[in-house]
């Protein structure tokens, strides 16, 4: 006795000459989509407004790679991603880390297109801090007495309103070198701020994982005394799951209104992953 069964729709579809070819392309394209949402739906979001004062969205990212034969600076050809990132984001300011030199941020500037400047130490270290801005803004740098230098610029907004940011790398193997580099540049920043001011960068601790009584312990507390922790609640920022990327700011005009660690923004070998700092403006009080 022969018995037959009807195929249904969905196996006569795949046994069609095209329908295994196509089923494929589906299954290959399926994380792709689904990466594609959880990108869309980890993006921070619109900039806040108040008063027709607009909110001010900060990023900040160790770009470099752990240990590309040696080399743990940013590659080259990782510049197209960070620029893709960069314009997914919309900051109005990037802090980064670990590039090369001038002509590598001059690359990144170029795909990043109209709109964008940026600054790079021109001091002797081999791995810089960058700074990029798309506001009106006034740039400087601020040497330390361990030849790694810090890159700030004084920003222009709407409303008249100054904000001065700083982009830093600190030592990573030495606890002693990052509390004077971290002493050396809060100070100057201090005196170069007319008020509001952020620092943001690898400041290379994660003050949880730290004694007391450390000198990384001391820095954060030197740091905290003046400005406020503005990610304390992102978490890790590092593939070693560590919080060694900070958004310290002190302002009479923002407020931190939201903080996040984008982690799926990141390719094989970059071990640390965007941080993302939103301020709000502050309404003013009326007079009594």
């Amino acid at each position: 006795m022969n018995v037959y069964s009807r195929p249904s729709p969905a196996a006569s579809w795949v046994d069609r000459p095209l329908g295994w070819s196509l089923a494929l392309a589906l299954l290959c394209l399926a994380p792709v989509g689904v990466a594609a949402l959880i990108n869309r739906l980890a993006l921070p979001r619109p900039f806040a407004s108040q008063g027709g004062v607009p909110g001010l969205r900060l990023l900040s990212w160790n770009i470099g790679r752990v240990h590309l034969r040696w080399e743990s600076r940013a590659a080259d050809r990782d510049l197209g991603f960070v620029a893709q990132v960069l314009r997914q984001v919309d900051p109005h300011v990037a802090a980064l880390q670990e590039l090369r030199d001038p002509t590598q941020l001059g690359r990144l500037l170029a795909l990043l297109g109209h709109g964008w400047r940026g600054r790079v130490p021109l001091d002797a270290y081999d791995r810089r801090a960058a700074l990029l801005w798309r506001v009106r803004g006034d740039p400087f740098e601020i040497p330390t007495s361990t030849g790694r230098a810090a890159q700030g610029a004084v920003l222009r907004f709407e409303r008249g309103r100054v904000l001065t940011v700083v982009s830093l790398h600190l030592d990573a193997f030495d606890a002693s070198r990052r509390l004077l580099q971290g002493q050396e540049i809060l100070d100057a920043a201090l005196r170069t701020a007319a008020d509001d001011l952020v620092l943001a960068g690898d400041f290379n601790f994660d003050v949880a994982g730290v004694a007391r009584d450390a000198l990384d312990q001391r820095l954060y507390r030197l740091l905290t005394s003046t400005l406020s922790d503005g990610a304390v609640r992102a978490g890790a920022t590092s593939l070693t799951a560590r919080r060694i990327d900070y958004v310290f700011y002190r302002s009479a005009h923002w407020r931190v209104s939201d903080a996040r660690v984008l982690w799926q923004e990141g390719i094989h070998g970059m071990d640390h992953r965007p941080l993302v700092v939103e301020l709000e403006p502050v309404t003013p009080r009326p007079p009594h």
